[in-house]
């Protein structure tokens, strides 16, 4: 009876296989990406990361796991990142997700990733909720968070531009609203007699933002907050430029890309904006012999030689799938998601080859931003160039 009983045990556990991501030694790695839609530009992300992983894997994997980025498209559609995500998780069992795009896309799969304990790694979204340890302790951004770059914004208008008139645009969903919210909230603290001239909000299915533009025109306000993205953000550039608008313009970290926002829109038009960033510029001059960024420029010659190189997307792409990579590492043998998660969230001065140098990433149990620092810079209209010394954001 004894015997008939273990050989039970014995079957079942070779039914229940090997631990999730982990069959014959390749470990699974799920994103869901914009390949289609109103967002698709954002998919650059996820083809730079497959090509990254492939390198990986071509060098050998990463503790002797070969590692496997399932990348799916979700149309930049929350239903359709549900779905996809529920399949990386129960039928491709991914070990992780990571890295997928979108504040709404992300927050739709957050409670069920979380009520799984499945990693929800370095996803392009910023809002606050995708740092929150105590609410969702298994979800970890991979960008700067909007209340930390909207307070930096802040900072700038409240020292250099004192009682502004600030006209907003945003997007009307959790981003966009939320931005506005921390931007507002640190202004009123540091400048009392700043205010928000008018707030305009659009729809992420609206075909243009030309409306919005006239109208916060109108109000003659001296600082345009240009808290919007993708297409809209160059529509919104370019409208703004052909009014003649005079003001002092902020574009975030996301909506400053030279290649993919501000050449459709008009360089002359962007001339003289203001944005911040943590890390190094494509095609910058100043990091031509920056051996990071020729690290970068090797790998994509190599694995993505039809990648855009004036494309910053696939710069930020690359340096957060080398995050992935330190924090697997540090993972050694065990690659289980507690133990992932135990090193995700206790990054300390971690350098990136993406990175500005000074600026680390950062993490602990009670704080999961990892970016905290940012470099203010100024369009020329030609490129980004330094405004002042990286600034601290509590």
């Amino acid at each position: 009876m004894r015997r008939e009983a273990m050989f039970i045990l014995a079957a079942a556990l070779l039914l229940a296989g090997p631990p999730a991501g982990a069959a014959e030694g390749e470990l699974v790695l799920g994103q869901t990406m914009p390949y289609s839609g109103p967002a698709s530009a954002l998919s650059a992300i996820g083809k730079v990361q497959t090509r990254y992983f492939q390198m990986i894997n071509d060098k050998g994997g990463i503790n002797g796991h070969k590692v496997k980025l399932i990348s799916l498209d979700d149309g930049y559609s929350p239903p359709k990142a549900v779905e996809q995500t529920r399949r990386l998780v129960e039928s491709d069992e991914a070990v992780a997700i990571f890295g997928s795009m979108g504040t709404a896309q992300n927050a739709a799969v957050q409670k069920y990733l979380n009520a799984k304990k499945v990693p929800q790694l370095f996803v392009f979204a910023a809002s606050d909720r995708f740092a929150d340890p105590k609410t969702s302790p298994y979800t970890i951004s991979g960008m700067t968070l909007f209340s930390t770059e909207a307070k930096l914004y802040a900072k700038l208008v409240a020292e250099r531009i004192p009682g502004a008139r600030v006209a907003v645009l945003y997007q009307n969903d959790d981003y966009g609203k939320e931005y506005l919210h921390s931007f507002k909230t640190e202004l009123a603290k540091l400048d009392p007699k700043a205010e928000i001239a008018a707030a305009a909000a659009y729809e992420v299915t609206s075909p243009t933002v030309e409306s919005q533009i006239i109208s916060l025109a109108n109000t003659k306000a001296n600082v345009f907050l240009n808290a919007s993205t993708g297409k809209f953000t160059s529509q919104a550039i370019r409208k703004a430029g052909e009014l003649g608008w005079q003001m002092q313009q902020f574009l975030p970290i996301g909506s400053n890309f030279v290649a993919t926002i501000i050449k459709p829109a008009g360089p002359d038009y962007a001339k003289g904006a203001i944005s911040a960033t943590p890390t190094k510029t494509v095609g910058d001059p100043e990091w031509t012999q920056d051996p990071g960024y020729l690290e970068w420029l090797a790998f994509m010659k190599k694995y993505y030689p039809e990648g855009n190189i004036e494309e910053q997307l696939n710069f930020t792409g690359w340096n957060i799938a080398v995050l992935m990579t330190k924090v697997l590492e540090a993972c050694g043998s065990d690659l289980s998601r507690e133990n992932i998660m135990k090193h995700a969230r206790s990054l300390q001065n971690v350098t990136l080859p993406g990175l500005i140098p000074g600026i680390t990433v950062n993490t602990s149990p009670d704080d999961y931003r990892l970016i905290k620092s940012l470099r203010p810079q100024r369009f020329d209209g030609t490129r980004w160039v330094t405004l002042s010394d990286t600034i601290g954001v509590k």
